[in-house]
């Protein structure tokens, strides 16, 4: 089962990988996605969405791309799935059934509630940098490190 869609994917790993460069360091999509293996017009996309939420911002030119407005620490990764996916996530029946709910629940309602709100709860209280501490450095350069093609 996937709880977040591929656009949050690739771009959780991306805002990953780009926390790794100095603050203010411009990286171009194309050298984000080449290792997540994603169509770089694509992750360009879903990276402009987190812009207005002032997570990220663009520079245009021979040194453009995107970088971070914020530290690793201070960004969390429902501020990226909220942005991408949107809160819907947390809200939907597990079955997807239209009208699931307290006065007429599906049989994993309840359960699926409590996991929503764990769920939520993690994403709420797990950073940037939380995530890229947990990786090993070999881990790293192995799935998420780009090569600037420039």
């Amino acid at each position: 089962m996937q709880l977040l869609s591929q656009g949050a994917q690739y771009t959780i790993s991306a805002i990953i990988a780009l926390a790794r460069e100095p603050m203010g360091k411009a990286v171009s999509a194309g050298d984000l996605a080449r290792p997540l293996n994603c169509p770089a017009a694509y992750l360009s996309q879903t990276l402009a969405r987190l812009v207005p939420h002032k997570i990220i911002d663009t520079r245009r030119g021979l040194n453009g791309g995107v970088y971070l407005l914020k530290e690793p620490k201070d960004i969390r990764l429902i501020d990226i799935v909220n942005a991408i996916d949107g809160s819907d996530f947390f809200e939907k029946c597990f079955l997807g059934i239209p009208g699931c709910g307290h006065i007429e629940p599906c049989p994993f309602h309840e359960t699926w509630a409590n996991m929503r709100t764990e769920i939520q709860m993690w994403l709420e209280n797990t950073t940037i940098e939380d995530a890229s501490s947990g990786m090993t450095e070999e881990w790293f350069d192995l799935r998420l490190k780009f090569d600037r093609r420039r």
